[in-house]
């Protein structure tokens, strides 16, 4: 059970703290109202705030969809954050990723189901994850494969995805089901 409550939707006219405003928000960037947003909007600011850097990292980085998620994931099961592990499991379905990749986690590592760039950003997502350093061999193997521009965005997808962690695992969100 969630340490904090989950803000039910206020009307907008009962609602001088913002939660109202933040729902639109959350529903204009076409997501469900998942009990990570619920309890984020016990501060309204706050929970906006987050939303402005997930719309970054979810619809505007330049991380292809299916990479995008495949890096979740990797963070995800390498954090032991199950409550990401369920949803990005399903956005990593609907973002193309085949039932054998997804079947491979959390021994990822083992599986043939990836190429060479998905894996070089998932062990960078992997190393961060259990050491937060990489080594020089893995920053290494992303020079091929990405962009600058896209190695900053990986690292702030899988930055991100611990900062959710932080969030979802102490104040105890429970996943929907």
């Amino acid at each position: 059970m969630a340490r904090l409550p989950y803000v039910d939707e206020p009307a907008a006219s009962a609602d001088p703290a913002g939660a109202a405003a933040a729902y639109a928000e959350v529903r204009a960037l076409g997501r469900p109202l998942l009990n990570l947003y619920r309890v984020l909007a016990n501060q309204p600011p706050a929970l906006r705030a987050f939303l402005g850097m997930s719309r970054y990292v979810r619809d505007e980085s330049t991380l292809p969809p299916r990479l995008r998620e495949l890096v979740i994931l990797a963070t995800a099961f390498a954090l032991r954050v199950e409550y990401e592990q369920v949803h990005h499991l399903a956005a990593a379905r609907r973002a193309g990723v085949s039932q054998a990749a997804l079947d491979a986690f959390p021994a990822w590592q083992a599986s043939a189901a990836f190429d060479p760039a998905e894996r070089a950003a998932m062990t960078y997502a992997h190393e961060v994850a259990t050491s937060r350093h990489v080594r020089d061999a893995t920053f290494d193997a992303l020079r091929p494969h990405f962009a600058p521009a896209q190695i900053i965005d990986l690292a702030l997808t899988v930055g991100w995805y611990h900062l959710c962690g932080a969030l979802l695992e102490p104040l105890a969100v429970d996943v929907e089901r």
